[in-house]
């Protein structure tokens, strides 16, 4: 019993993370009807420059919010310079453009962090207040497990009375339904777009700094991340933040099950979730079919 129940735990966990990458991506193809499959490029990114401000300033209770805030908006500043200079150009253009040039980013991306870091995985210490492990029934489990998912709950709730409490919400759901007639209302959509993808990198960098504590940072954690990111993202209904969490779970869950059970095929069981909620709703959970 206490087997499942920590598996159940980890996959939670698991769960935390895929939701921090998948809310800034659905958010991106919510507002932006843009497939950034860069994405995960970037939540790489920040974990290897969290490892960098650690080695640097240190790991301490203080030290580490502050690395985990300079990581994400060092993301931030990543994600923007590639949308102002060259992801606006392809907007509204066909899926098959998108991918190839958000691809290139991740080929970009990958060799730029090789040639900083080497192929040798990087690790860092846990902050002091999050060591330890809780006693569950026999087994023990992180503390900084359940920091993540209280990571990820907080994060929903902010973007959730963002987007339907606040005015730049109701610009970018505005935005969503129709982008002409907002820039016609006086908007500067183009702004709001930056403004948008902004935010959704700087949840990957926030997820990839969150990630780094918990285990070697390598090349190769972006296209790992990014293919169960997209596979949340269309569960929950592409551009749905709701979605997205339940989506995550569902993953989250899944994947750390399929470990337990099926350990050579576990990436196995994660697409046969796909399929199944695909079957059932083309449109995804809370996704809204087309008209």
């Amino acid at each position: 019993m206490s087997t499942y129940l920590v598996q159940l735990l980890a996959g939670l966990g698991s769960a935390a993370v895929l939701f921090l990458v998948a809310s800034g991506l659905t958010l991106i193809f919510g507002a932006l009807r843009i497939v950034n499959f860069a994405h995960g490029s970037l939540y790489m990114v920040g974990a290897f420059v969290s490892v960098s401000l650690a080695d640097a300033i240190g790991f301490g209770n203080a030290e580490f919010w502050i690395v985990l805030l300079l990581a994400s908006l060092a993301v931030t500043a990543v994600g923007v310079a590639m949308e102002v200079s060259v992801l606006r150009l392809i907007y509204g253009q066909s899926l098959l453009t998108q991918l190839l040039v958000t691809f290139a980013f991740v080929l970009i991306i990958g060799g730029v962090v090789r040639a900083i870091y080497g192929s040798q995985p990087r690790v860092t210490e846990t902050p002091p207040f999050l060591q330890g492990s809780v006693t569950i029934i026999d087994r023990q489990f992180p503390v900084y497990q359940f920091f993540l998912m209280a990571l990820a709950v907080a994060v929903a709730i902010a973007l959730w009375l963002m987007l339907y409490r606040t005015g730049l919400g109701r610009m970018v759901r505005a935005a969503v339904s129709d982008p002409e007639l907002l820039a016609l209302s006086g908007v500067n959509v183009s702004r709001l777009f930056t403004s948008v993808f902004a935010l959704g990198c700087f949840f990957a960098g926030l997820a990839g700094a969150a990630v780094a504590p918990l285990g070697s940072v390598s090349l190769g954690i972006d296209i790992s991340v990014i293919l169960k990111a997209f596979v949340v993202v269309v569960i929950g209904g592409l551009g749905s933040i709701g979605g997205a969490f339940v989506g995550a779970i569902l993953i989250g869950v899944a994947d750390s099950f399929g470990i337990l059970w099926f350990p050579e095929t576990s990436l196995a069981i994660v697409f046969a979730v796909l399929v199944v909620v695909l079957m059932l709703r083309p449109q995804g959970l809370f996704g809204r079919a087309e008209s």
